[in-house]
C-alpha cells in the first residue's frame, strides 16, 4: 500500500499518513493544453520517483514549492494565496460544464457539501441556460431532445 506524504507548505515537516477519505486517492485528468507541460517537465526535471525534486536529485520538500510560488506571485504581483490556485480550478471546472458529481471526484471531496463551494462559478451562466432552451424550442425538433432526463447532485 502506497502512502502519501503530507507536508504543510509553510513548514519542513512531513507526516505520512493516507487521504482523509477513499476519494482523496484518485486519477485526475490533466486538461489537453496542460499536459505537455507537464511532460517536458518530467524529461527534463522529474526525478525517478518524485515528480518534483530538488538540484541534488532529492525529494523537493513542501515548502520549497510554497516559497517559488510566493516568489512567482510576489513578481508579478497578484494577491492570492496557494489554495486559491486549487479554488481557481475547480471554479473553471464548473464553469465549463462540470456538475456537483464531477467537481466532488475530481476534488477528491467525500461529501457534496464541500464540492458547493465551486458551483457558484455557474451562476452567471443562467443567460446561456435560457439561450440554448431558446435554440431548442426554435429548431422545433423534438427528436433533439434527449430519452431520458438524468438529474445529477
Amino acid at each position: 500500500m502506497a502512502v502519501d506524504a503530507v507536508e504543510l507548505l509553510e513548514s519542513p515537516k512531513k507526516f505520512e499518513k493516507d487521504p482523509k477519505t477513499d476519494a482523496g486517492e484518485r486519477p485526475v485528468s490533466v486538461p489537453p493544453h496542460v499536459r505537455h507541460l507537464l511532460e517536458a517537465h518530467a524529461e527534463e526535471w522529474a526525478g525517478p520517483e518524485f515528480f518534483f525534486v530538488g538540484r541534488d536529485g532529492q525529494r523537493m520538500r513542501g515548502n520549497s514549492v510554497y516559497q517559488a510560488f510566493v516568489r512567482a506571485r510576489n513578481k508579478v504581483g497578484v494577491d492570492l494565496t496557494f489554495h486559491d490556485l486549487r479554488h481557481t480550478g475547480l471554479s473553471l471546472a464548473a464553469a465549463s460544464g462540470a456538475n456537483l458529481a464531477d467537481l466532488k471526484k475530481r476534488a477528491g471531496h467525500a461529501s457534496s457539501v464541500a464540492a458547493q463551494q465551486y458551483m457558484h462559478a455557474v451562476d452567471g451562466r443562467d443567460n446561456a441556460v435560457a439561450e440554448a432552451l431558446s435554440a431548442l424550442a426554435a429548431s422545433g425538433n423534438a427528436a433533439r431532445l434527449p430519452r431520458t432526463i438524468h438529474v445529477q447532485n
